[in-house]
């Protein structure tokens, strides 16, 4: 009797405990869901504080992002019997020929840029250079006469851009930008990573400016045509080393399937050379006067033929007054100068990983204004490889030809950059 009375009351035990376990894992899940909910609030509460702190508030929704760039490059005329090739190698700001047959740290490249919205209508830019490619875009002034060529230039750090933008409640909002920015001229970019080919191309490095300090003012005329103007103190500057201004503009036109691109860009101010005539000096500078009107006008188109085909063209052309150079015979000849150039780009995605690039450029300086007196084209054949997600290989081959009195006829170089993008 007693088995018996068991025997039935174990199912009742049974299933009392059952129930008893899932009061207590309800009342535990329950437990667990509060605290999450409550450290949620907790976070919310505390990243309201500090970013709306005033020490911390200017940082909010700041992205932080940049790469590290290394690479070798052997110039076969660098390396040639030839004093004459040298002295022109030298001469000419390529990548390739500044860091000769040497492993090199190109850059460390820090940006912080926080986005000008409706939301919140203040932002600012700050990108950082650290490695060889400072020395090429840092201008504290003046550089040597040949540009920012100077193998002797020590400056491993610049500040390539440091700017405030507002946008302004003026129709659909006028973005005004003021501070030290990038060139709006070229169809390339002083980060190498935005680029088709690993080089940079002989017109961004020898036909335009690079940066400006001054103020912008850009708009979006509709969805698909942008618009802006720029009053800087000249180019590749930090301070305004003469007693005028220039002058800039730029529109561009996106189709609405993003497949086509067109801008138009100039640039116009008294930015010549303070010697017009006789025996070029060593220290020629930049005019200091309102004299020397300097100007320059840019084009930029691309096209998505296909999925994996992509043309690009860039043109140049750019006239000075009282800035023309006889080079070879050390004068400057006192009449207006012109120079021009063109580049074409064919990019084809062979793979998700494997990307390969043709570039072709000439730039004619037979006038000496960009300290040249020649005229260049070249061929540049790059395999952009993605080796793992944010890291490229980047071998390259190009080949130049020159033409000119005092110049060599032609230079090979080969080489390959590596970039970690985080």
């Amino acid at each position: 009797m007693i088995h018996k009375k068991f025997s039935f009351m174990l199912p009742l035990l049974a299933a009392g405990i059952f129930l008893a376990s899932q009061t207590t894992f309800a009342q535990d899940f329950d437990r667990e869901a509060l605290k999450a909910e409550l450290k949620e609030e907790i976070l919310a509460e505390v990243n309201e504080t500090v970013w709306d702190s005033p020490l911390l508030g200017g940082l909010k929704n700041v992205s932080l992002s940049g790469f590290l760039d290394v690479n070798y490059f052997y110039s076969f005329k660098k390396h040639s019997n030839s004093p004459q090739q040298d002295e022109l190698a030298s001469g000419l700001n390529f990548i390739g020929e500044n860091e000769n047959n040497s492993l090199t740290f190109e850059s460390f490249t820090l940006f912080l840029d926080k986005e000008a919205t409706e939301e919140h209508p203040i932002g600012w830019q700050l990108h950082t250079y650290f490695g060889e490619k400072a020395k090429r875009i840092t201008f504290l002034g003046e550089a040597t006469p040949r540009g920012t060529n100077d193998p002797d230039r020590d400056d491993i750090f610049t500040v390539a851009t440091a700017n405030i933008s507002w946008i302004a409640p003026i129709g659909k909002g006028l973005t005004i930008t003021a501070g030290k920015m990038y060139t709006w001229i070229g169809l390339e970019l002083v980060e190498n990573i935005g680029n088709p080919n690993y080089q940079h191309g002989t017109l961004y490095n020898n036909a335009i400016p690079f940066t400006h300090t001054g103020i912008k003012a850009g708009y979006d005329l509709t969805d698909n045509v942008y618009a802006a103007l720029y009053l800087v103190n000249g180019w590749d500057s930090f301070i305004d080393n003469n007693s005028a201004k220039s002058l800039g503009w730029y529109i561009s036109y996106t189709s609405p399937s993003e497949k086509t691109f067109v801008s138009l860009a100039g640039i116009h101010g008294a930015e010549g050379w303070d010697q017009e005539k006789g025996p070029i000096a060593s220290d020629a500078q930049r005019s200091s006067s309102t004299g020397g009107l300097t100007q320059m006008f840019d084009l930029v188109a691309s096209y998505q033929l296909t999925n994996k085909l992509k043309l690009m063209f860039n043109g140049d052309w750019g006239v000075a007054e009282d800035a023309a150079m006889d080079i070879s015979s050390g004068m400057a000849t006192g009449t207006t100068g012109h120079w021009w150039g063109v580049a074409g780009y064919s990019l084809y995605d062979f793979t998700d990983w494997f990307q390969g690039v043709v570039r072709y450029e000439y730039l004619d300086d037979t006038d000496g204004v960009r300290w040249f007196d020649t005229s260049v084209w070249d061929v540049t054949v790059t395999a952009n490889i993605k080796v793992r997600e944010n890291l490229l290989f980047r071998p390259e081959f190009r080949y130049i030809n020159f033409a000119g009195d005092d110049s060599a006829d032609e230079e090979v170089i080969v080489g390959a950059g590596v970039e970690y993008l985080f």
